[in-house]
């Protein structure tokens, strides 16, 4: 299993001394930890499914009024399929995504590369030796 690189040292939160010396005793900083990042991907997860629910409701009512907004739909779905897929594939295969917490956007934006990539070169389909 190839482990992705690790991204901690250019994060702000991080702190110079994370070593086996430090206090902590944990190389990384809490964000880092496996159990907060899944706790922070669920979350994020959670709250970007409900945006795009609230986005549906508030469309229903547009198109209540004016009737071509139906077109909005379909790019509301396509859009959100983008943005979800990464975090589930985040989700799934965590051992894949070592020191990475979607809550930072450069993480995301790593873990939404290497999604798009691993479906892009295999006709759609995302596995744990292809990411």
């Amino acid at each position: 299993m190839a482990k992705g690189p690790n991204l901690a040292p250019l994060l702000a939160t991080t702190s110079g001394n994370t070593g086996p010396s430090s206090s902590s005793g944990y190389q990384g900083s809490f964000l880092l930890r496996p159990g907060v990042a899944l706790c922070c991907g669920v979350g994020v997860l959670l709250i970007t499914a409900g945006f795009f629910y609230w986005e549906i409701a508030a469309l229903e009512h547009a198109i209540a009024v004016f009737p071509p907004a139906f077109l909005l739909l379909p790019l509301s779905g396509i859009g959100a399929l983008a943005v979800l897929l990464p975090m589930f594939v985040f989700l799934c295969f965590r051992g894949d995504f070592e020191n990475t917490n979607i809550l930072f956007p450069s993480h995301y934006a790593y873990v939404f590369r290497r999604t798009y990539a691993s479906l892009a070169q295999n006709n759609g389909k995302v596995s744990k030796k292809t990411l």
